[in-house]
C-alpha cells in the first residue's frame, strides 16, 4: 500500500534531541507543533502530533504531509529549505525559517519580523566576537586600557588583540590566526545566549522572559475567576511554562560560566569545539518549541479565546528527551520528560474549512513576533 496512504506512527517519548528533532514554525494549522529530523533513508522526516490529541506521533515524509493537508505556500518553501540541509539542528532550523520568511512567504509583517530577527542576531554575533576577544586580550594583559565599545576601532585595541592572541598561541600551541577563528565561532555559538553576565538583550534571556511573562500572565488570569480554566489545563500550563523558563534561567547560568575565562574556553575550543559548541547550544535545545506555546498565550486577548487557546497550547508543549538528565549543572523536573496531559478532540473542525484561513493569518502574525 502507498506511504501516503497510511502514515507511520510511533509513541514518541524520545531518547535525544536528535530524535526528537527540531520545532518547524509552520503555519499550516495541521502541522501545528511538528518537528523535523535527519532521516538515514531519505535525508529529512516530519514528526507530526498526533491530530486527535491521543499519544503517539506519524512519521511523514513531504508527499505524506501533503495527503494529510494541503500545506501553505510558505511551509512547502521551508520545507524545500529544510531538505537542502546537511544537518537539522535549532541553529540551522532558524536560519532557513528566517531566510524564507524573509522572501515573503508569510506575509509582509512576518518579512518585516524575520528581517529584524536577523538583523538582532548578527548584532548579538558582532558583540559576543567583541567580548570575547577583549576578554581574551584582558586576560593576557590586565594593565592595558580597556575597550568601552563595540564599535571601538583603535590602532591600540588591535595591536593588543593581535599581541595577545600571539601570547595566547604559545601557551596552546596554536597560531595567532587559528585562535582568531576559534573566537569567531565560538562568538557565534554563544551570541545567543549572550557573553556578558548580566546581557538581558540576546535571544536566549529575552525568550526565558517571554515564558516567565506568558506563565505570570496565565497564573494572574486562571485566579481572577474559577470558570477561566478547563478541568485544570490552565494550571497544568502555567506550571509547565513556568518550570521551563526556571530550567532555562538555570541553565543559562550554567553556559555562560566557561565565558568567564575565555582563555581557558579558547583552550577547551581547541582540544574539542564539537563539545564546546554542543554546550553553546544546550539552551537552544531545552526551549526548543517554547515560544510558539508563549506567543499563542500573548495573541489571545478575550476570555473564549483564552480558554480556545489552552486547548491548542496543551499538546505542543515540548516534551524533553531523556538525554537531558546526563546534562550537568541544571535540574530538571522529572515531569517535563512526560507529556503535560492529552487532550483528545471529537470535533477539530476549527482546523479545517473556512477557519483554516483564519489560523493562517494568527500563525503568520506568530512568525512576526518571533525572536
Amino acid at each position: 500500500m502507498p506511504e501516503t496512504a497510511i502514515p507511520l506512527t510511533e509513541n514518541h517519548q524520545p531518547a535525544t534531541f536528535r530524535t526528537r528533532g527540531v520545532a518547524v514554525p509552520f503555519t499550516t494549522p495541521l502541522l501545528a507543533g511538528a518537528r523535523i529530523r535527519n532521516s538515514s533513508r531519505t535525508g529529512v522526516e516530519l514528526v507530526v502530533p498526533n491530530l486527535s490529541g491521543g499519544r503517539g506521533v506519524y512519521i511523514l515524509h513531504w508527499p505524506g504531509v501533503c495527503a494529510l493537508c494541503k500545506p501553505t505556500v510558505h511551509d512547502t518553501m521551508l520545507f524545500r529549505r529544510f531538505s537542502r540541509l546537511r544537518d537539522i539542528d535549532t541553529a540551522s532550523i532558524r536560519s532557513a525559517a528566517q531566510e524564507v520568511a524573509i522572501e515573503g512567504h508569510a506575509g509582509r509583517e512576518a518579512a518585516t519580523g524575520a528581517g529584524a530577527s536577523a538583523a538582532a542576531d548578527r548584532s548579538q554575533r558582532l558583540l559576543a566576537h567583541f567580548l570575547l576577544l577583549m576578554g581574551v586580550v584582558e586576560q593576557v594583559d590586565p594593565n592595558g586600557s580597556q575597550a568601552t565599545s563595540v564599535m571601538e576601532r583603535t590602532s591600540d585595541r588591535d595591536r593588543r588583540a593581535s599581541a595577545a592572541l600571539h601570547v595566547a598561541g604559545v601557551t596552546l600551541g596554536r597560531p595567532a590566526a587559528y585562535l582568531a577563528g576559534g573566537l569567531a565561532s565560538m562568538g557565534d555559538a554563544f551570541a545567543s545566549v549572550g557573553v556578558a553576565p548580566d546581557d538581558c538583550i540576546a535571544r536566549i534571556p529575552r525568550l526565558i522572559l517571554r515564558l516567565e511573562e506568558a506563565s505570570a500572565a496565565m497564573s494572574g488570569w486562571l485566579s481572577e475567576a474559577v470558570n477561566n480554566d478547563i478541568d485544570g489545563l490552565g494550571g497544568l500550563a502555567a506550571m509547565a511554562m513556568r518550570s521551563a523558563s526556571q530550567a532555562g534561567a538555570e541553565l543559562l547560568r550554567t553556559t555562560r560560566l566557561p565565558l568567564t575565562d575565555p582563555v581557558a574556553l579558547l583552550k577547551s575550543w581547541c582540544a574539542a569545539r564539537t563539545e564546546v559548541t554542543a554546550l553553546a547550544g544546550r539552551c537552544d535545545a531545552l526551549l526548543d518549541g517554547w515560544e510558539r506555546v508563549a506567543l499563542l498565550w500573548t495573541t489571545a486577548t478575550t476570555d473564549a479565546s483564552r480558554r480556545a487557546t489552552l486547548l491548542e497550547m496543551i499538546p505542543l508543549m515540548p516534551v524533553l528527551p531523556r538525554e537531558v538528565m546526563d546534562w550537568r549543572g541544571v535540574t530538571i523536573p522529572p515531569g517535563a520528560l512526560d507529556p503535560v496531559c492529552r487532550v483528545t478532540s471529537h470535533d477539530d473542525g476549527w482546523r479545517s474549512g473556512a477557519a483554516t484561513f483564519g489560523l493562517i493569518e494568527r500563525n503568520e502574525k506568530l512568525r512576526a513576533m518571533s525572536l
